[in-house]
């Protein structure tokens, strides 16, 4: 389904068309925050693939049609990227198919037995030259994996690694991985924790180095021959933190961000468990609540970022040289199956990418009503393509 759409978001973003990809209920209440629940990626020719983690797989023209939707197997953690052939590589848990353009299986390989650890889970996948490059993880403990595969799915290498933490519950796990500059860089966060890893080696996983930062870096981005981060620069989620991420894995160039405030005194005492502050009280402790998730550089010093604000859809426009030029959060309701006090809604924008002249984002929409089953949550998984207005 379709909906064609010409409004314009205070003057800033026009929408082009919306596109809705599954609608399903779920029944956990974390699970946009520990899962991407929808991943795009893009074909040379601009169309694109959208993974759904309610097991679908479709291709759509840049325009919105769908070309093809064909129903996959569910797991816990699903990733999808096109390599340099604009082949279709899907990851689910331990193993990884190859789709062509048309969404035939070229191969399907499982992974699980490859190390002598058990409970082996792939995280992150990408690709260059025409090799895949794995980061994962085993189940209650401190080690994290890369792979190297070929283009048929071979393992070119394998290497596993502890990480610096102090018990098994401290383990962050891989979130992304990017070659860049003919290295494998890995990105490792925790959806509840403040702190970040980021681990380099070369192309055959060798040359390991490491760097901690006190700073939850959500994503890493390449740009005019530099690697670049963004995140969180504190728990409170109130300051944006973005740098440039140099060879020896130092964050140089940190700029700060103070987000605007945006908590709801009225919606966020209404489950509170105990005596709720008075008004005053919330307005000195409780102020923000974000989540930034990925972003697009628009030039060099300016970026547009999409996320969550207290559970509405956050699109922002960063000056790096001036601060927050606008940023964007209405309550989109175009999803919503209710709207009475007692309904708890969260939206949020997943993943940012260019389409030609403009961008396409995917998102989650989620809704709870304790009126009538509080432990079910409806879910809607959308893409859109959105344009900035001159």
């Amino acid at each position: 389904m379709i909906l064609l759409l010409t409004f314009c978001v205070q003057g800033q973003i026009s929408e082009s068309w919306n596109l809705d990809i599954d609608s399903y209920t779920h029944n956990s209440s974390n699970y946009a925050s520990k899962f991407p629940p929808i991943e795009t990626a893009k074909f040379s020719n601009g169309d694109f693939v959208v993974l759904s983690q309610n097991g679908s797989l479709a291709r759509f023209k840049n325009s919105g049609t769908i070309i093809w939707k064909k129903e996959i197997e569910t797991c816990a953690q699903q990733r999808v990227i096109i390599d340099s052939n604009n082949d279709i590589i899907l990851s689910c848990g331990t193993e990884i198919t190859k789709f062509d353009t048309n969404g035939q299986i070229i191969w399907n390989k499982d992974y699980s037995d490859i190390f002598s650890k058990k409970y082996l889970t792939f995280d992150a996948i990408t690709s260059d030259n025409e090799n895949l490059y794995v980061a994962g993880h085993f189940f209650h403990s401190k080690f994290i994996c890369q792979l190297g595969i070929d283009k048929n799915g071979g393992v070119l290498w394998k290497t596993k690694f502890k990480q610096k933490v102090d018990y098994e519950f401290s383990f962050l796990p891989p979130k992304q991985i990017v070659v860049f500059n003919e290295k494998i860089y890995i990105l490792a966060h925790h959806y509840t924790k403040s702190n970040s890893f980021i681990y380099s080696s070369n192309l055959n996983g060798k040359k390991r180095a490491d760097s901690w930062f006190y700073f939850k870096i959500k994503r890493l981005k390449p740009f005019d021959n530099s690697l670049f981060a963004l995140g969180h620069l504190n728990s409170l989620k109130d300051k944006i933190g973005f740098g440039k991420i140099e060879e020896n894995l130092s964050l140089s160039n940190v700029s700060e961000f103070e987000l605007p405030r945006n908590y709801d005194y009225e919606k966020a005492i209404l489950y509170w468990a105990t005596t709720p502050p008075t008004k005053e009280e919330f307005d000195k402790k409780y102020i923000t609540s974000y989540d930034i998730n990925d972003f697009e550089f628009l030039s060099s010093h300016n970026l547009l970022i999409v996320g969550n604000s207290y559970g509405k859809p956050l699109i922002l426009n960063l000056g790096l040289n001036n601060g927050i030029n606008w940023s964007v959060d209405n309550l989109d309701k175009r999803y919503f199956k209710f709207n009475n006090k007692y309904t708890n809604h969260y939206y949020v924008l997943h993943s940012i990418k260019k389409s030609e002249n403009d961008y396409l984002i995917s998102g989650i929409s989620e809704e709870q009503d304790d009126q009538e089953d509080m432990f079910v949550n409806y879910i809607n998984l959308f893409v859109r393509k959105i344009k900035m207005e001159k």
